[in-house]
């Protein structure tokens, strides 16, 4: 029996894909240099999207992720809730996972756009789509603590001074493309050298453009 690798086993199994996804999220949004995280953390995620069939497949997926990514980045604000409401801790963390797709949109705003996008527009093209929609949703829904992935480049001196031209929002979009590019290799990664070498090249590119 041929041994199944660790990367196909994260595409395989959904929760697996979506818990690795949110713990490397959690670390990425304690900051110093986490902020590395921010080009790979979606990796897992997106391995299970791309196993995803259905469109209620890929929004159940979202919803998850949502979940997951809440718990993993704002249990913080569920505990001050908690202390602030005097539920308490647990009542409180509940409500937050509870309207976690009200807090957290983007994922189900993303993974819908990319689903759709991908069977008219291929990888590509369904990659700048969906980083729109994420962050479309997060502009047409404003949150209330005005969170975006960028905002885990601030420890970067470097990086984080593309914020200038094109705001947090625009340091989430290359954050996403960057992932989608690792994800795009990933897949590849058994047609050899030649195969990962153009998604590898479009991976490092967001880096040395925020860089630049």
């Amino acid at each position: 029996m041929k041994p199944v690798s660790p990367w196909a086993r994260l595409r395989e199994s959904r929760w697996l894909g979506i818990l690795v996804s949110a713990l490397l999220c959690g670390l990425y949004a304690r900051g110093g240099t986490a902020w590395l995280l921010g080009f790979v953390a979606l990796l897992p995620w997106l391995r299970t999207l791309d196993a995803a069939r259905s469109l209620a497949g890929s929004l159940l997926n979202a919803w998850a992720m949502s979940l997951a990514f809440t718990a993993a980045v704002f249990a913080w604000f569920g505990t001050a809730m908690g202390s602030y409401t005097q539920l308490g801790t647990a009542p409180s963390l509940a409500l937050l996972l509870l309207a976690a797709p009200l807090f957290q949109p983007q994922f189900l705003a993303f993974a819908l756009v990319r689903h759709l996008a991908r069977r008219r527009l291929g990888v590509a093209l369904a990659a700048l789509a969906a980083a729109a929609a994420w962050v479309a949703s997060e502009w047409l829904f404003p949150k209330l603590l005005g969170d975006t992935l960028g905002h885990g480049l601030y420890p970067s001196r470097l990086l984080r001074q593309a914020a200038d031209l094109g705001g947090a929002a625009g340091l989430t979009v290359f954050l996403l493309l960057s992932n989608e590019a690792f994800t795009a290799a990933l897949a590849r990664s058994a047609a050899g050298v030649r195969a990962i070498a153009k998604p590898l090249a479009l991976a490092v590119l967001p880096p040395l453009l925020l860089a630049g």
